[in-house]
């Protein structure tokens, strides 16, 4: 089976924010809850290694993550390919020194992921919805307290940039780079631009704008219609399903723009 055209690649926000039927035929996500840079990079080495990687990349860049330390208990999610994938091998190493010793035990890279290895089965079956990836949120009464509330805590983030965690995003972009892909990036937009947001997109930027690489960036050019209007959030960096197809529409119009070289609107 031949790789989809385009693949998406990031975190939740990438998940619950983006329709990859936008984007055209065949558009899968291969987005992950809860993950960050590290992961995404390796996940791509995998793909590289199983000669599986698609024409075209998106990925979202989440901006915040270059305000806390790294996370690099990420690459767990794929102790499966330890010893087998150079980078995920390397990434684990540095998490823990123990890994090793651990890996040295031919169950431990399939430990807890029963359950995980379950739903992907079912998730896998004939009669299985085609999600592509895409797990929108449905809209709640909850939703307007809990979108303040995240972008309370968005707000009180110390003022600490992560240069260090370029580091990921760089050896992705020269996987890329190696393999011919077409990279875009984009950070999707928020409810409210948090306070930190100037800071961490320069500090992106540069090195996009470095690399070469095309880069949407919503937190600088946010979408009007969602900013500040509750009924699209399921909280302050996720919408739910109302707001989803505006978002998922004004990507495809951007990334059709940037890939024939035209001027953002």
């Amino acid at each position: 089976m031949l790789p989809p055209p385009i693949v998406l690649m990031g975190d939740s926000r990438l998940v619950s924010n983006i329709c990859p039927d936008s984007l055209g035929p065949g558009t899968f996500s291969l987005g992950h809850h809860g993950t960050t840079q590290i992961f995404h990079t390796a996940l791509l080495s995998v793909l590289r290694q199983k000669q599986k990687l698609p024409r075209t990349i998106l990925l979202h860049v989440d901006l915040d993550e270059y305000l806390r330390p790294s996370y690099p208990e990420d690459i767990q999610y794929l102790k499966y390919y330890y010893g087998q994938n150079p980078l995920v091998t390397a990434y684990t190493n540095e998490w823990t020194w123990l890994a090793p010793l651990k890996f040295s035990f031919a169950l431990y890279r399939h430990n807890s992921n029963v359950a995980s290895l379950a739903k992907n089965y079912v998730s896998s079956k004939p009669d299985a919805p085609l999600n592509q990836g895409y797990e929108p949120e449905t809209p709640s009464p909850q939703d307007s307290a809990r979108t303040l509330y995240a972008l309370e805590k968005l707000n009180a983030e110390p003022p600490y940039l992560n240069r260090a965690h370029l580091r990921y995003l760089s050896e992705f972009i020269a996987i890329c780079k190696q393999e011919q892909i077409e990279l875009i990036c984009f950070t999707a937009t928020y409810y409210q631009r948090p306070r930190h947001l100037a800071a961490t997109s320069a500090l992106v930027d540069s090195v996009l704008r470095a690399e070469s690489i095309l880069y949407i960036n919503y937190a600088q050019q946010p979408i009007a219609e969602l900013s500040n209007n509750l009924r699209y959030w399921h909280d302050a960096t996720h919408l739910n399903a109302r707001g989803i197809p505006l978002h998922s529409q004004d990507l495809a119009r951007r990334v059709a723009e940037v890939r024939a070289r035209k001027p953002l609107l």
